[in-house]
């Protein structure tokens, strides 16, 4: 039998349309990092670990409504609220391992898998620049971990307001509180992003990338507490700044006005601003870091 085959004219047109360029394009990848952040659009398998650590994260929170709403009837809610350990300015130091963790497992997958697969010339070949594509992937993993984190606190305030004999005063009473976890938790999800996001760009191997990300979050504070121990002075006071842990529980403390949990923070004794400081260096420098990546990297 003679093969055959058939042209047909399917009537292709350019486009006229609006064009929306860099900032929608931008835009649209920061929203696409965000979802994929949650295993959103892939596989079920994918939302396993992104939600599990999410949900764990929100459980104290969670635990602590409850508690406070089943004492409040007995009239102990204020009693409560002072002896319990899951306060707005502790509850960063109770979930900081999860939320590192969330950066640990989600960041190489956002900032390595398209060096893996070799379709970053896809993105740079039209409108979007390379710091475009950069800063949408920092944005959306920043906001992601952002969500992890202030979600639980937000909790625990509508739970205080519910549980209170006044709503009203209830609320004056969190009101307070509310820009400290804001910016407690934004600039812990900024740092975080930095420090995750140039290890997980630099090292495109997913298994790599993760194991650097855990060692360079949860070895540092071992080191400080063990040399804070052995040794006194300047050179052991300045390796705190080697720890995110502790510059996190540094800034955490500073914005709420409390003494730090950390030992290794207390006995540094820096001033509060040297927190902030030491924050805002780590996140410019690691967003720089990560913009040199994409500068050189093929594609």
């Amino acid at each position: 039998m003679s093969a055959s085959g058939n042209i047909y004219d399917l009537g292709y047109q350019g486009y006229d349309g609006p064009r929306l360029g860099r900032v929608a394009v931008t835009v649209g990848l920061l929203r696409a990092t965000l979802a994929a952040a949650y295993g959103i659009g892939r596989g079920g398998r994918a939302k396993v670990v992104p939600f599990g650590l999410a949900a764990m994260a929100l459980l104290p929170a969670v635990i602590v409504v409850g508690i406070t709403a089943l004492v409040s009837q007995a009239g102990a809610g204020d009693a409560l609220a002072e002896a319990s350990p899951i306060r707005h300015d502790s509850y960063l130091s109770v979930t900081s391992t999860l939320i590192m963790l969330f950066c640990a497992a989600q960041a190489p997958e956002l900032f390595g898998k398209d060096q893996r697969y070799g379709v970053l010339p896809l993105y740079f070949s039209r409108i979007l620049t390379r710091s475009d594509y950069a800063l949408a992937r920092l944005g959306g993993l920043a906001l992601a971990v952002f969500l992890v984190s202030v979600v639980p606190q937000v909790v625990i305030t509508f739970g205080a307001v519910l549980a209170a004999n006044d709503p009203v005063t209830g609320f004056a009473d969190e009101a307070a509180d509310i820009p400290r976890y804001i910016a407690s938790s934004a600039f812990a999800a900024a740092l975080l992003t930095a420090v995750a996001a140039v290890i997980a760009a630099w090292t495109p191997r997913r298994a790599y990338a993760t194991a650097g990300i855990i060692a360079v979050f949860i070895v540092p504070p071992i080191m400080v507490a063990i040399v804070s121990e052995l040794a006194a002075g300047d050179a052991a006071r300045f390796l705190l700044f080697t720890s995110v842990a502790d510059i996190l529980e540094g800034l955490n403390a500073a914005i709420f006005g409390t003494l730090a949990a950390s030992p290794a923070v207390l006995a540094a004794d820096f001033p509060e601003w040297v927190y902030l400081a030491a924050t805002t260096v780590g996140i410019a420098g690691g967003v720089a870091l990560v913009l040199r990546r994409y500068q050189g990297v093929s594609g």
